[in-house]
């Protein structure tokens, strides 16, 4: 991997610069030092005047008229010395050029390389990403930030994705869970309107059972538009200060008649018979709506659902839990995520969306809380945990009470 001690691009190519010159310098005085041992090789003296040059053949001699008259210089002109000053600049600056370049072509091979690699990401390929460069200077930090935008757009493509994805399984569940309750309305309606075949009361009969299937898919209609305005941000938190106890109490009250329906048992302990909390009323019973639901759906082979409300110091936690199948462990951190369903077939009496489970998440989270789970063979337990004003009223002491599917109270 390539390492620069530098830590400023500026400062490097100063640097640079004052070695070029250097060398350029150099280079021209060991030129000059050359010329002079080839003209004295030659046969001409420092100062002009030419040597005779015998050969082997003595009878065959170089006269000194046959060499240049050196001694002509000290009768040149400005012009003449101004062109020579020029053409020595001229070989400096050539040379200052040639030993740049080399120094420098490491950065510029460097910068071709991101050049190339930019090119590549602006053109979609999200493969390439910039390595082999480990530079303190400027040049690093373009590498380094370079390398941050690729992957901030590869999290965004992701992201991108993943919602293309969760549009595409909504509109899956969606057709599915619509059209089960849709056919069976169309059909019980079919058999209703029919008075010849029918009596009144089997008549009736149907049609009220077209009705509670319209009373589902009317459920999963609003679900999914509960979901969208989470994702979305368009709900509001309306905060009041409203009694979260009796808030809880009543909407287990509301699902007696589905306890009743599965045979399902239900107990409901608290340790405050009152507590008064900054929420939106509206928001945590739907929270608390879909983890009954959930429980009641999932929980009828347990026979039992128990729900309890407790106050801590810091905290009120609304435990919902039931006693069906156990959740596999792999299940357990997909278990919110949306359109997630445990088991692998969508059957009708366990039915739905998969976003309830999410929603309450969502709710609990815009309150300040959160939502856990936890399954073994002792049950399944899903908790909301929400942040307690420690001014509020706890209220008097706590009570439990148990009714069976029949509302007999134990």
């Amino acid at each position: 991997m390539k390492h620069s001690i530098y830590r400023s691009l500026r400062g490097e190519l100063v640097i640079y610069s004052i070695i070029s010159m250097l060398l350029a310098v150099a280079t021209e005085s060991a030129l000059g030092l050359a010329l002079v041992m080839v003209a004295r090789t030659f046969g001409v003296s420092h100062s002009g005047y030419g040597k005779n040059m015998l050969m082997k053949d003595r009878r065959n001699y170089m006269q000194p008229e046959l060499l240049p008259d050196y001694r002509g210089i000290k009768h040149w002109n400005k012009d003449t010395i101004m062109v020579i000053m020029f053409i020595i600049l001229l070989i400096g600056f050539l040379l200052f050029i040639f030993y740049f370049l080399i120094l420098t072509r490491r950065i510029t091979k460097d910068m071709s390389y991101i050049s190339n690699c930019i090119s590549d990401i602006a053109s979609g390929s999200m493969e390439t990403r910039i390595t082999g460069i480990n530079r303190e200077d400027e040049i690093g930090e373009i590498v380094l930030q370079v390398n941050r935008m690729h992957d901030e757009i590869e999290r965004l493509m992701k992201s991108e994705r993943e919602a293309l994805q969760a549009n595409k399984d909504m509109i899956t569940c969606v057709a599915h869970d619509l059209r089960t309750p849709l056919t069976s309305i169309i059909g019980y309606l079919q058999l209703a309107t029919d008075v010849k075949k029918y009596t009144v009361d089997e008549r009736q009969k149907y049609a009220n059972i077209a009705m509670r299937k319209a009373d589902r898919m009317q459920g999963l209609i609003e679900e999914l538009f509960n979901y969208t305005k989470l994702m979305s941000g368009e709900i509001t938190v309306h905060r009041s200060d409203i009694d979260i106890v009796k808030l809880v109490v009543q909407m287990t009250e509301e699902f007696y008649p589905l306890f009743m329906e599965n045979n399902l048992e239900y107990t409901l302990k608290q340790n405050v018979s009152s507590l008064i909390m900054n929420v939106d009323g509206e928001l945590i019973a739907r929270a608390v709506s879909n983890l009954i639901s959930n429980a009641v759906k999932y929980g009828r082979d347990g026979k039992a659902v128990y729900i309890e409300i407790e106050k801590y110091d810091s905290e009120l936690q609304i435990r919902v839990i039931n006693f069906g199948l156990v959740i596999p462990e792999e299940s357990i951190e997909h278990i919110f995520d949306k359109f997630y369903r445990v088991e692998s077939s969508r059957s009708v009496q366990t039915g739905g969306t998969g976003l309830g489970l999410n929603i309450a998440q969502e709710i609990a989270i815009l309150h300040g809380g959160r939502i856990t789970v936890q399954s073994s063979v002792k049950g399944t337990c899903f908790t909301i945990a929400l942040p307690v004003d420690n001014s509020g009223s706890p209220g008097v002491k706590g009570t439990e009470e148990k009714r069976d599917g029949k509302g007999k109270v134990d």
